[in-house]
């Protein structure tokens, strides 16, 4: 087993890099080699990754850029891809996996040419382009929600890793992650996620909805940006790797709705106000949602309809909504291993 090494990647976001960090842990448990390749320009370059080595290249995306960036992004994706070839040459690994964002078709199409066995995760509802290109020629793919398989032949649904420490923090109760945090019992408490890099727009929706509910505190993950005018009940938060703590700390959820956050507050049991990233290709925020509130799991407002009145109404309408045991069963808790079990088993190793 000493001898076996899996390549990684996965990143840009922590939809991305997440998912791939929870598989990636797996493997180094069971005695695999990881090798995680991601970008210089994501999340991953901020992040430690403790289960192995990892590898940032400089690769850039090309959907949507203007000719000249367009051509930077081709440029950037070819460098890379070579850059893998040799070092799948040099590492000989048994599988590659990819988790999506710009630096997986690289590590794809190396695959690819060097025939060894890849594997790949979409994590959203909508596959990216990236995906679907190289779903042609993956040994297996795995999904996270069930109305995905009509984009792939042979899909096979297992849900979305996460990582262990999430899975500790969701089996504490609301009381025992709120003395944790040092909050009080009896608070009404609504915790608002951005995404991984933070949301502007939720940040000043946020402030101004605070200012209204003077009787909520308010826990806000800000990113990168700054409250100019934080109000007495809200607490902002740059970041924290302790979202599973928050998330059983709460009452409610407000937050963006990519497909690791989403699955997040699921494990979680906790009722959510999902405002989609409006620019989100496809629109797949939207749709990795859209199923939760057609079972009254979830409440759906779109950035653009939005207006603090309306928010508050939907808040106030939401917050003692209890639809933890429902939610938690619709997760799959042990995606990580299915995903090893899946690809180690017999008959998958590079011949």
């Amino acid at each position: 087993m000493a001898n076996k090494t899996v390549f990684i990647s996965g990143g840009g976001t922590g939809g991305h890099f997440y998912p791939a960090l929870a598989v990636a842990q797996q493997f180094h448990k069971n005695g695999y080699k990881v090798v995680f390749i991601g970008t210089k320009n994501g999340i991953e370059k901020e992040k430690d990754f403790p289960y192995g080595e990892k590898i940032l290249l400089d690769t850039k995306g090309v959907r949507g850029k203007s000719f000249i960036n367009a051509v930077k992004g081709i440029f950037s994706l070819l460098k890379a891809t070579y850059f893998i070839i040799r070092l799948i040459k040099k590492e000989k690994p048994d599988y590659s996996i990819s988790f999506g964002g710009y630096v997986s078709l690289p590590l794809g199409i190396a695959s690819f040419l060097t025939k060894t066995p890849l594997y790949i995760h979409e994590q959203n509802s909508i596959p990216s382009y990236t995906n679907i290109i190289l779903s042609k020629f993956s040994k297996k793919i795995f999904i996270t929600f069930e109305i995905t398989k009509k984009y792939f032949k042979n899909a096979i649904h297992c849900g979305l890793p996460l990582r262990e420490k999430i899975k500790q923090q969701i089996n504490l109760s609301k009381e025992e992650a709120r003395k944790i945090i040092g909050i009080n019992k009896d608070e009404k408490v609504i915790f608002v996620i951005g995404g991984s890099q933070g949301a502007k727009k939720l940040i000043s929706i946020t402030t101004e909805l605070a200012k209204q509910l003077k009787d909520f505190k308010f826990i806000l993950i800000t990113g990168k940006h700054n409250i100019e005018e934080k109000p007495e009940n809200l607490i902002d938060i740059k970041y924290t790797e302790d979202v599973g703590l928050y998330l059983r700390a709460c009452d409610l959820v407000i937050s963006r709705a990519g497909a690791s956050t989403v699955n997040e507050i699921m494990a979680s049991g906790r009722y959510a106000i999902y405002i989609p990233f409006p620019y989100a290709v496809s629109d797949h925020q939207y749709y990795n949602v859209k199923w939760l509130k057609e079972l009254n799991l979830a409440e759906i407002l779109r950035e653009e309809e939005i207006d603090i009145q309306k928010l508050k109404n939907t808040v106030e309408k939401s917050i003692n909504i209890n639809v933890e045991k429902e939610l938690k069963s619709l997760v799959k808790l042990d995606t990580a291993e299915f995903i090893f079990n899946e690809i180690t088993k017999s008959g998958n190793i590079k011949k």
